[in-house]
C-alpha cells in the first residue's frame, strides 16, 4: 500500500518524523518496506497484511496513526447539493444475487464535462502509482485510495434502459473488460448488467461497453459490497486481478460504503461540475425481503459451498 505523506497530512497531522512514524506503524502490524521520494513528495510503502482491509487506504493509515500518538482524525464533510430530479425517475436498481452482493449503492449525476484533472489532483494519484484517466475516473481511483473503497462510474446513456441488474453471470457468457480483453464467465461470478448484456464484473473491473468517454454527460456512480470468497475465485480463475478485486477479497467495511460513494460524488462535483439527482437507487431481490449486509447462517454455509477452491 503506497501512502503519500502530503496525502496523509489531510486527515492526520503528524508532526513526528517519517522514520519514527513508519517505526511505530511496524511495531502495530503495519511493516515499512520502502519510502521513496516521487515528484517532490515522500511516499511510503506499507505492507498491509489480508485481515487490515481497513489500512487500504490513506483514512485507514491516518487513523492508525492517530491511534498510536493520541491525535485527532480529521474526517471530511460531505455536503451534497441535489437537483430536485430522483433518481428513481431515471434508473431502475435489481439485485438478483445478494449471497454475493449483499449491498448495491448507485447515485446519478447529470450534466458533467469530462476533461483533465486539476494538476494537484492528478498528481496526488501519479506519486502512488496511479496512471490520470480523466476528471471522473480519477475522482472514483482517488476515492478508493482515500477511503479503501472501490467505486465504479458508468455513462449513464450507455446503459439499456436505465436499468441496473446485479446477478450471476450466464454459463460461458463473454465480456469485454475495460482492458479491452474478452473473459468467459460461469454462474458464480457477480455481473452488473443491463437489461441487455453485461456492463461491468463485480468487484473486480469495469466493463467496455459503458465506461466512460469524452462524450459522457451523465454518470451513474456505483458503491457496493461483495462477499470476498466470490471475488477471490472471479480473480483467480480469470487471471483478472485490480486494485478492487484486492480490497473486496479482504471484505471492505459496509459502513464506510455510504460515506465513500458521497465523497465521491462530491469530488465529481467539484472537478466535473453537474447535478446529483435527489436520492441513492437501491434494490433488493425481487424474489425476497431486504437484503441483509450479510446472509444469515443458513444461506452463509450454502454459498461457501457453491464456490470452490480453486
Amino acid at each position: 500500500m503506497l501512502i503519500s505523506w502530503e496525502w496523509l497530512a489531510d486527515y492526520v497531522t503528524l508532526d513526528a518524523p517519517i522514520d519514527q512514524v513508519v517505526d511505530r506503524w511496524a511495531l502495530s502490524g503495519l511493516n515499512h518496506e520502502s519510502t521513496e521520494w516521487v515528484e517532490g513528495v515522500p511516499v511510503i510503502d506499507l505492507e498491509v497484511t489480508s485481515n487490515r482491509a481497513d489500512c487500504l487506504g490513506h483514512i485507514g493509515i491516518a487513523r492508525e496513526a492517530a491511534v498510536l500518538y493520541s491525535l485527532a482524525l480529521k474526517i471530511p464533510s460531505v455536503d451534497l447539493p441535489t437537483s430536485k430530479q430522483s433518481v428513481h425517475e431515471v434508473l431502475e436498481v435489481e439485485n438478483l444475487f445478494p449471497e454475493a452482493c449483499p449491498r448495491y449503492t448507485a447515485r446519478v449525476i447529470r450534466g458533467v464535462k469530462i476533461g483533465p484533472s486539476p494538476e494537484w489532483f492528478a498528481k496526488r494519484l501519479r506519486t502512488i502509482g496511479i496512471r490520470p484517466i480523466n476528471n471522473v475516473v480519477d475522482a472514483t481511483n482517488y476515492v478508493m485510495m482515500e477511503c479503501g473503497q472501490p467505486l465504479h462510474a458508468f455513462d449513464l446513456n450507455r446503459i439499456a434502459s436505465n436499468r441496473i441488474v446485479v446477478r450471476p453471470a450466464a454459463q460461458k457468457e463473454n465480456f469485454k473488460a475495460i482492458d479491452h480483453r474478452s473473459y468467459v464467465l460461469d454462474p458464480q461470478m457477480v455481473v452488473i448488467g443491463d437489461s441487455k448484456s453485461a456492463l461491468a464484473l463485480g468487484g473486480v473491473m469495469g466493463g467496455s461497453d459503458s465506461e466512460v468517454s469524452e462524450t459522457t454527460v451523465d454518470l451513474l456512480i456505483e458503491a457496493a459490497s461483495f462477499e470476498p470468497m466470490a471475488i477471490r475465485r472471479t480473480a483467480r480463475r480469470l487471471k483478472l486481478h485490480s486494485p478492487s478485486s484486492h480490497r473486496f477479497e479482504r471484505r471492505i467495511d459496509p459502513q464506510g460504503l455510504d460515506f465513500a460513494s458521497q465523497r465521491c460524488c462530491q469530488w465529481i462535483l467539484h472537478v466535473c461540475l453537474g447535478s446529483r439527482c435527489l436520492g441513492i437507487g437501491v434494490r433488493t431481490s425481487s424474489v425476497g425481503s431486504a437484503v441483509r449486509l450479510r446472509p444469515n447462517r443458513t444461506r452463509w454455509w450454502q454459498f461457501l459451498r457453491r464456490f470452490d477452491r480453486t
